[in-house]
C-alpha cells in the first residue's frame, strides 16, 4: 500500500462523512427556518389553549374562540396587533371557464399586517380584506387569469359567492406553517359558522404581536384567566406561544411543551457527528500507521533544526488542507445527489452559498474535522526521536497501536448500533404497514364531499353502484385513521360527575361501516330509513368498557349526545381510530349523510383501476361539473400518516450504510498496513509450511477480535436506544434476539470481507521475495 492509497482512503472517508453531514445540516437548517422569514418573526405569538379536565389532565391545542380577539384587545395593553383566521380549508374558485380547488384561509384585515407576506399588488389597508374582497397568490393568479391583471375582476367561490380580487401576494414559502393560495374575509366565515361566536368554540386561530418592550410574562398572566372571566363554566385557559417554535416544539404534556420534531433533528445531528467522528478516526488511524514511511522525513527535519511546534503546525495544516479538498469534492457530490435527497425527504433544499448560516456551518464542520483528525497524529508523529527515526525504526517508538485498536472498536460499536437501529426501524415500519387496523384500507377510494354531491347524494350513490367494479360507497365525516373530533360531552346512566373520559366522534351514514369492513359484534347498523336513526348511536368496545357496559346490556342503553337523547343500537369491534403511536380510543358513531368531508368507495381490486376511476369520474362530473375530480387511495392516505417514520427509516438505512462504508475503508487501510508490517513474518511462516488459509486466519484474527468486542459493547447500547424509541408507539414490534445476531454477524462478515483482500494478497505473495525485501 503506497502513500497515495492511504491518502485516498483518508480523503475519501472525509468526503463521505462530509456528504452525510452536509445533507443532515441542510435538513436541520430547513426545519429550523420554518416561520422565521417574517420580518417580525421574533415578536409573533400564537394563542394556544389549555383544556383542563376534572381529573387534572390538560390537553393543549392551537384552536381558540373567535370571541377572544376583542377581549384581548380591550384588556391586554401589551398587545400590538391581533389577527383572527380560520383553519386552512379547501375552496372552489372559478373565473369564467377556469375553476380550481385550492387551499385557503378566512382572515380579518390584520393578517397582512402581522404576516409579512409580500404583496405584489394591492395595499395592506382594510380594503384589502373587506366583505367583498379576495386576495390570491401569484401562482393562483396565473392559473385563473393567465397573463392578465386580476385586480378588480370578480371570481366565484364555492358556487355561492362573488368576490373582487383586491390583491396578489407572493407564493407562500415552503417553510411556512401556514400554506394557502387565497384569503377570504373572516366575516363570511362567522356568518356561515355562527357557532364560532361562543366561548366554548375552538374553530379559529389567533396570532398576535407585542408592543416594543412589552413583557410576555405580563401578557400571559392577563390572558390566562380571560376565558374563565367571560365564561364561568369553561374549562379552558389561553397562553401565548412563540410562533417560530410551533413546528419543532409541538408536543405538550400538562400544558407545557415537552418537545416534538426537535427530537428528530437532534437524532439526525447526533448521527452526523458520529459519522464525522468515524471519518476522523480513519484519518487518525491511517496517519499514525504511516509512521514507518514518514519517520525519516521527521528525523531529517528535526536534525536540520525544525522544532516540534513547527512539525505539529505542518501536520495540522496538511490535515486541514485534505479536509478542504474533501469539502470541495463533497459539495460536488451533494449537488449531484440533491434531487434524490429531496425526493426521499419531500423537501426542496439546495446549496445556498449566499446563506451565512450554511457557509459558516460547513466551514466550521470542515475545520473541526481537520483539527480533530490531525491533532493526534501531529502530536504523536512530531514526538519521534531523530536518531530512531533516521534508523527507519519509527514504528518501534510509536506507542499508539492500542489507541488505534480502541478507535477501530469505537467505529464498529457505532456501526453495530446503527445496523441494529436500521433493522428495528424497518421492522417497526413493516409492523405498522401490515397491522390489522380493524377495517380494510385496500381497494378503497376516497373523494371529498362538496355541496353538489351532498344535495344529490342518493342519486350519486345509486349511479356509482351501477358501475360493475364499485362494490359499495359510504359517507364518512373525517379521516378514519386519526379521527379529529374529541369530546367529553356524552352522557349515560351512571356517568361519574367529574368524568374526564374523552370520546372520538365519527359521523357516517348506513353504508360506511359495511364499506370499511368494520365488524359489528352486537345490535344493528344504521338503517338509513328517513330519520329513524337521528338519535341512534353505535359505539365501539372501548366506549362500552369506559361506560361500564357489557355486550349483554350495551344495546338499548341510553346515551345523550349532540343528536339528542337516544339509544345505543350497535356495538362494533375495536379498530384503530388514531395514530398508532397512541392506543384505540372510545368512539361513538353519529348518523349523518352530509356533515363531514369524505365519500369512501369500495372497489373490486381484480378489475382495471383506470377503467374504474374513469367511470367514477364520469359519475362525479355528472353531479358536480364545476369541481375538479380529485381522489386518493385509502392505503396511500395511511402511508402519508406515517411519512415521518418512513423518512427516518430510509435516512437511517442510508446513514448506516455510510457509517459502515467509512469503517470498512479504515479497516481496509489498517489491514494493508498490518500486512505490510508483517511481511517478513508471513514469509517465514510460509517457508515453514503455513498454508494460505493459515496466514489469512492469522491476519484476520486480531481485527475479528476487535469487531467481537465492539459487538459486546454495542448490542446492549443499541437495545437501550431502540427500546426507548419504540416506547413512543402504542403498537410496536418486538426487539428479537435475531436482530442482534444478524447485526453482529453482518459486522463480522463485512470486516472479514474487508480484511480478506489484503490478507489473501499477503498470504499468496512469494515468500522468497518477501524475505529478500526485508
Amino acid at each position: 500500500m503506497k502513500n497515495k492509497g492511504f491518502s485516498f482512503i483518508k480523503v475519501f472517508s472525509l468526503v463521505v462523512g462530509l456528504v452525510a453531514a452536509i445533507f443532515i445540516f441542510l435538513y436541520v437548517i430547513d426545519e429550523m427556518s420554518f416561520d422565521k422569514f417574517y420580518s417580525n418573526a421574533k415578536n409573533m405569538y400564537r394563542v394556544m389553549t389549555n383544556n383542563r379536565y376534572p381529573d387534572g389532565r390538560i390537553e393543549t391545542y392551537p384552536a381558540t374562540s373567535a370571541l377572544l380577539k376583542d377581549a384581548m384587545r380591550a384588556e391586554i395593553p401589551e398587545l400590538d396587533k391581533v389577527a383572527l383566521l380560520s383553519m386552512e380549508t379547501d375552496v372552489l374558485i372559478r373565473y369564467e371557464k377556469n375553476s380550481f380547488k385550492e387551499q385557503g384561509l378566512y382572515a380579518d384585515s390584520s393578517l397582512f399586517s402581522i404576516f409579512s407576506f409580500r404583496l405584489l399588488k394591492g395595499n395592506r389597508g382594510t380594503r384589502l380584506l373587506d366583505n367583498t374582497s379576495i386576495v390570491i397568490s401569484e401562482k393562483l393568479a396565473k392559473k385563473l387569469f393567465g397573463g392578465s391583471d386580476p385586480v378588480g375582476k370578480s371570481v366565484e367561490v364555492d358556487q355561492t359567492h362573488e368576490f373582487t380580487v383586491t390583491g396578489i401576494f407572493a407564493d407562500v414559502p415552503q417553510n411556512s406553517s401556514l400554506q394557502f393560495d387565497l384569503v377570504l374575509p373572516f366575516d363570511l366565515f362567522v356568518k356561515e359558522n355562527p357557532w364560532t361566536q361562543n366561548w366554548k368554540a375552538g374553530g379559529t386561530q389567533t396570532v398576535v404581536t407585542l408592543k416594543p418592550g412589552a413583557s410576555l410574562s405580563n401578557a400571559n398572566a392577563k390572558i390566562a384567566g380571560m376565558i374563565k372571566k367571560n365564561c364561568a363554566d369553561c374549562t379552558t385557559s389561553a397562553f401565548l406561544f412563540p410562533f417560530t417554535s410551533q413546528r419543532l416544539y409541538n408536543e405538550f404534556e400538562n400544558g407545557k411543551t415537552v418537545g416534538g420534531r426537535i427530537e428528530q433533528l437532534q437524532l439526525f445531528s447526533v448521527v452526523a457527528i458520529i459519522i464525522l467522528i468515524i471519518a476522523c478516526i480513519n484519518f487518525m488511524n491511517l496517519a499514525t500507521a504511516q509512521s514507518t514511511t514518514r519517520g525519516r522525513e521527521i528525523g531529517v527535519r528535526k536534525i536540520v533544526g525544525a522544532r516540534r511546534s513547527t512539525l505539529i503546525t505542518d501536520f495540522i495544516f496538511e490535515s486541514l488542507l485534505l479536509s478542504f479538498i474533501g469539502l470541495l469534492v463533497a459539495l460536488i457530490a451533494v449537488q449531484l445527489l440533491l434531487p434524490v435527497f429531496n425526493g426521499i425527504t419531500g423537501k426542496s433544499v439546495r446549496l445556498d452559498f449566499t446563506d451565512p448560516i450554511f457557509v459558516t456551518g460547513i466551514l466550521v464542520i470542515t475545520v473541526i474535522c481537520g483539527l480533530l483528525a490531525g491533532c493526534y497524529p501531529a502530536f504523536l508523529l512530531s514526538s519521534f526521536k531523530p536518531i530512531v527515526a533516521l534508523k527507519g525504526d519509527a514504528s518501534a517508538s510509536l506507542s499508539g497501536s492500542a489507541f488505534r485498536k480502541a478507535l477501530v472498536v469505537v467505529q464498529f460499536v457505532t456501526s453495530i448500533i446503527l445496523i441494529t437501529g436500521s433493522i428495528v426501524i424497518y421492522k417497526q415500519i413493516r409492523f405498522i404497514s401490515n397491522k390489522n387496523l380493524g377495517f380494510k384500507k385496500e381497494n378503497v377510494i376516497v373523494i371529498s364531499r362538496n355541496d353538489n354531491l351532498g344535495k344529490n347524494y342518493t342519486a350519486f350513490k345509486n349511479d356509482l353502484l351501477q358501475i360493475p367494479s364499485v362494490k359499495n360507497i359510504g359517507f364518512g365525516g373525517s379521516n378514519i385513521f386519526t379521527v379529529p373530533i374529541v369530546t367529553t360531552d356524552p352522557v349515560w346512566p351512571g356517568k361519574p360527575v367529574n368524568s374526564s373520559i374523552t370520546f372520538k366522534i365519527f359521523r357516517c351514514d348506513e353504508r360506511f361501516i359495511p364499506t370499511m369492513g368494520i365488524e359489528l359484534v352486537a345490535g344493528r347498523n344504521f338503517s338509513g330509513v328517513n330519520n329513524q336513526d337521528s338519535a341512534s348511536y353505535i359505539i365501539n368496545k372501548k366506549a362500552m368498557e369506559v361506560m361500564g357496559l357489557t355486550p349483554g346490556n350495551a344495546i338499548g342503553s341510553d346515551l345523550e349526545m349532540w343528536n339528542g337523547k337516544g339509544k345505543i343500537v350497535g356495538l362494533t369491534n375495536d379498530f384503530n381510530n388514531d395514530n398508532l403511536r397512541r392506543g384505540i380510543e372510545p368512539l361513538i358513531f353519529l348518523y349523518s349523510r352530509n356533515i363531514g368531508s369524505n365519500y369512501f368507495i369500495g372497489i373490486d381490486g381484480n378489475m382495471p383501476v383506470n377503467t374504474t376511476l374513469a367511470s367514477i369520474e364520469k359519475t362525479f362530473k355528472k353531479y358536480s361539473p364545476a369541481y375538479p375530480f380529485e381522489y386518493s387511495f385509502l392505503d396511500e392516505v395511511f402511508a402519508r400518516e406515517y411519512r415521518t417514520e418512513t423518512i427516518i427509516g430510509k435516512l437511517s438505512l442510508i446513514f448506516t450504510t455510510i457509517a459502515v462504508l467509512i469503517s470498512c475503508l479504515g479497516l481496509f487501510g489498517l489491514a494493508a498496513y498490518s500486512a505490510a508490517k508483517r511481511t517478513k513474518e508471513i514469509g517465514v511462516r510460509k517457508v515453514l509450511g503455513a498454508s494460505v488459509s493459515n496466514v489469512v486466519a492469522l491476519l484476520s484474527a486480531d481485527f475479528t477480535k476487535l469487531v467481537v468486542i465492539a459487538f459486546v459493547i454495542g448490542a446492549p447500547v443499541a437495545y437501550i436506544i431502540m427500546h426507548r424509541w419504540l416506547q413512543d408507539f402504542a403498537y410496536r414490534t418486538d426487539i428479537s434476539l435475531w436482530i442482534f445476531i444478524a447485526a453482529g454477524l453482518l459486522a463480522v462478515l463485512i470486516a472479514l470481507a474487508t480484511i480478506s483482500f489484503q490478507a489473501i494478497k499477503a498470504a499468496m505473495a512469494n515468500p522468497v521475495r518477501s524475505l529478500r525485501t526485508e
